[in-house]
């Protein structure tokens, strides 16, 4: 289907603006780093690869990738697949429960878990001494150990699960039934008929999925800065902060280890680019989709107790030690109710000047005005590059796109500062800089969605609108924007919660003037006073649940009538 020229035109507008605002900045640093008296200096790329500390972040986090991204690709699409295509689904609240982590920010998730696993003072661990006790075992610390590999690798895995199963369940929802049900006419079981027909129907988002796996994984800080530094496991962000903190500043580094970062992120999206080309989406067709259930039996409730399981895991136990440190005057191994108090809520909500509060309201407003237009960006690019794919423009938009994945948030925000902090744009300490920020940060997230969300609409509905005399723009309207919607609520969703919960850009470009939620947790952490982060954490999970909730809801009841009045 061939869209508008105006389409063409606004496209390019909107991608060279992007442009500007991704190379301007960038071009300025590079200069700034490898043009030395008129002369081009590589020594920082000779520099990073003597230096030993490059050499183990960059171990440690293709350690924590290929270890914690499969795990969180099984989770995954296991709860996708589970939730979407058995009778173990548990309605509208049972697709909600494996984006548990979405409603707790990252940095507060981790916080919780420090609560439940630290050796010494964890809550899970006294719990667990106090049984082992009862069997004449008596350790001093332990068992468990949050700041270790394992409890890296299952943190890592817990963030990453949700951006897989967004992405799956909407694959697997409109996936068309006739052939896995042709597939079981046949004899096939149920395993062979999800290895030979479904997975290679979604091989796609399963690309799309993994793509997202690496850029987060690459630029994800709050887990690693708080667990991972306990566990002396040091990995590419962190190096990176590191790097700008050190006296002075190794900021040379920083732009060389980013050039790579963008080297490595271009080669897998050519790749995902390679995979989309030659297989085929699960579409939407003219007929119902989202598959035929299968029968899991007895098994139904074990499916179901995976996910309650996971919830509880995820979710429930950082949230409850949080809660429980917000009520209390210190964290101690012991839980006595005696001493809770609403003290710490009570100056949140009702102190005066709380900057927790200020922040938290400056943190919704730019994460549902960023994600907004992240996502409208996104689908009109889409919108014009997916039927020109062999296009070299399309092509370029489509790369240009995802590029500031593989840039630090950290280069971004510092390049932002230099080039709009000063004359003439004088941005500093402004909301439009941290709005400029997020959008060339999370682009990449919004512009992967989108375009899985147009490749899911296959051309049966949308030619047989043309050739009902529709013209390309009520065809867009009225069948392919609805069509497209779920997966674009999704990516809305996404990146509204990683705005929320942004620490790196906020700790860059946050100010007096325009205090956001990442900055205030940052002062937090490094006074130690865990009740405030325990609040401030608890306040967040809420207005994040409310949110995304009620627009995953409001979209999926959306692809629902779509579908039925097709």
């Amino acid at each position: 289907m061939r869209l508008p020229d105006a389409l063409g035109a606004l496209t390019l507008i909107l991608s060279l603006a992007l442009f500007v605002l991704i190379i301007y900045p960038l071009i300025s640093t590079l200069i700034s780093t490898f043009v030395v008296n008129g002369s081009i200096d590589l020594s920082p790329f000779s520099a990073i690869f003597h230096d030993a500390e490059f050499r183990v972040a960059c171990r440690n986090t293709a350690i924590l990738f290929v270890s914690a991204g499969p795990l969180a690709l099984i989770v995954g699409s296991l709860f996708a697949w589970i939730n979407e295509r058995t009778n173990a689904k548990m309605g509208r609240v049972g697709r909600l429960l494996p984006l548990v982590t979405f409603f707790v920010p990252t940095i507060a998730m981790s916080i919780g878990w420090l609560f439940l696993g630290q050796q010494q003072v964890g809550f899970v661990n006294a719990a667990l001494r106090t049984i082992l006790g009862l069997f004449g075992i008596h350790p001093t610390t332990g068992p468990l150990n949050i700041a270790s590999w394992p409890g890296l690798i299952f943190m890592y895995t817990v963030e990453l699960v949700p951006f897989v199963y967004l992405i799956m369940s909407a694959a697997l929802r409109n996936l068309d039934p006739v052939l896995e049900e042709a597939s079981r006419m046949c004899g096939a079981g149920v395993a062979l008929t999800v290895r030979r027909v479904s997975l290679p129907a979604i091989r796609p988002a399963l690309a799309s999925a993994s793509l997202i796996l690496l850029t987060i994984t690459i630029s994800l800080l709050s887990i690693p800065l708080t667990i991972g530094v306990t566990a002396r496991i040091d990995v590419i962000s962190v190096y990176l902060v590191d790097s700008l903190d050190a006296s002075p500043p190794q900021t040379a580094n920083v732009v060389a280890v980013s050039v790579l970062l963008v080297a490595v992120v271009s080669l897998v999206v050519a790749a995902n680019s390679r995979i989309a080309s030659v297989s085929h989406y699960a579409k939407i067709g003219g007929k119902s989709g989202g598959g035929s259930v299968v029968d899991l039996g007895r098994w139904r409730w074990t499916a179901r107790a995976a996910i309650l399981l996971y919830l509880m895991v995820a979710a429930v136990l950082p949230m409850a030690s949080l809660l429980i440190v917000a009520v209390e005057p210190f964290w101690t191994a012991a839980i006595d109710p005696l001493r809770f108090t609403w003290t710490n809520f009570s100056g949140f909500f009702f102190g005066a000047g709380d900057n927790s509060r200020v922040a938290v309201v400056n943190s919704l407003k730019l994460a549902v005005v960023g994600a907004t237009v992240c996502v409208v960006y996104a689908l009109v690019t889409v919108l014009y590059t997916h039927n020109r794919r062999r296009s070299v423009i399309s092509s370029s938009i489509r790369l240009g796109t995802k590029i500031p994945s593989a840039i630090s948030h950290l280069v971004i925000a510092i390049s932002l500062l230099i080039a709009l902090g000063g004359a003439p744009f004088h941005l500093t300490g402004t909301f439009m800089i941290l709005l400029v920020a997020y959008l060339v940060i999370f682009i990449p997230q919004a512009s992967i969605s989108a375009e899985f969300a147009r490749g899911q609409v296959g051309d049966e509905l949308l030619e047989a609108s043309q050739m009902s005399g529709a013209r390309p723009g009520r065809t867009t309207w009225r069948i392919l924007l609805p069509l497209m919607m779920p997966g674009l609520a999704s990516g809305w969703a996404m990146v509204f919660v990683m705005i929320m919960g942004d620490i790196t850009a906020a700790a860059i470009l946050s100010g007096p003037s325009n205090l956001v939620v990442g900055a205030i947790i940052l002062n937090i952490w490094d006074s130690g006073i865990f009740a405030e982060l325990a609040v401030l954490g608890a306040v967040i999970c809420v207005i994040s649940a409310l949110v995304v909730g009620l627009v995953l809801l409001f979209s999926g009841r959306l692809g629902i009538v779509v579908r039925r009045s097709g």
